[in-house]
């Protein structure tokens, strides 16, 4: 409650002409919380009560909890002290990494077409797959009214109606969930069948078979755009990232013992 009220008082001083520039909204001991370092911390959210609660609260939290941790004495532990040298070490690193290969060449879609042509035999299906729309609904009778409508106005106004109102999720089956008792049956139905309802926990679930592909089947481009690019992306990194430490290499003074591998 107490930190509460010094939110409110902060956030409607916020307008005054004579508030003070560091106003304190929050303490700990010796340590202080200050508009400033509180509009750091939540950001975007400097307008919301509930945000800067919540980060208040936070800091007051981790003030108390680092504040009993260097009273233990744990501030002055060797093997903690040694992972911190080693997380700052680690985060210079990633940082710098992170910074020169954010420079690297885009990957563009030529070359995730090529990619894919050349690489089709890692795109073939594992197993049997079923591309279905996924309806749910919380009452049996409007279950079998979004399948009496999926059946009978296929494409037409109805059906779109109703694809806007219960928002179907599009999802992919595979084989291993033959067994699943919730969609398990789906594997029955031919393209186009519209099969449920099933009930599941209280809810309702009706499905529309979109297409059916056949394990071994290969998957179109489209569905597997992103993987490519991602993994175009990484190879693009670590390429740059090699350049990087070939030319640190050659403009320092590197030596590693023999020894340490006979």
């Amino acid at each position: 409650m107490f930190l509460f009220v010094l939110v409110c008082l902060f956030v409607f001083s916020c307008s005054s002409e004579s508030a003070p520039r560091e106003e304190v909204v929050a303490r700990v001991n010796n340590d202080v919380l200050t508009k400033k370092a509180l509009s750091q911390l939540v950001g975007e959210g400097f307008s919301d009560s509930k945000v800067l609660l919540q980060a208040t609260n936070r800091w007051v939290e981790k003030r108390l909890l680092h504040g009993a941790a260097v009273n233990l004495g744990l501030k002055k532990d060797k093997k903690l002290i040694k992972k911190g040298v080693a997380f700052y070490e680690d985060l210079l690193v990633s940082s710098y990494v992170r910074v020169k290969t954010e420079k690297r060449p885009p990957v563009l879609k030529k070359e995730i077409s090529n990619y894919y042509n050349k690489n089709k035999k890692s795109f073939t299906r594992s197993s049997q797959e079923i591309l279905v729309k996924h309806f749910l609904s919380s009452t049996k009778k409007e279950a079998d009214n979004i399948k009496r409508i999926l059946k009978r106005n296929k494409g037409g106004n109805k059906t779109e109606q109703i694809i806007k109102k219960y928002k179907p999720k599009t999802r992919v089956l595979n084989a291993s969930l033959k067994k699943d008792s919730l969609v398990g049956f789906v594997f029955n139905g031919g393209v186009g069948d519209v099969v449920g309802p099933k009930e599941n926990r209280g809810f309702y679930h009706v499905f529309q078979i979109i297409k059916k592909h056949k394990k071994g089947s290969l998957k179109g481009l489209e569905l597997v755009y992103d993987e490519i690019q991602q993994r175009i992306s990484k190879q693009k990194e670590l390429a740059f990232l090699n350049g990087i430490l070939d030319s640190l290499y050659m403009n320092s003074d590197v030596f590693i013992s023999p020894e340490v591998f006979k």
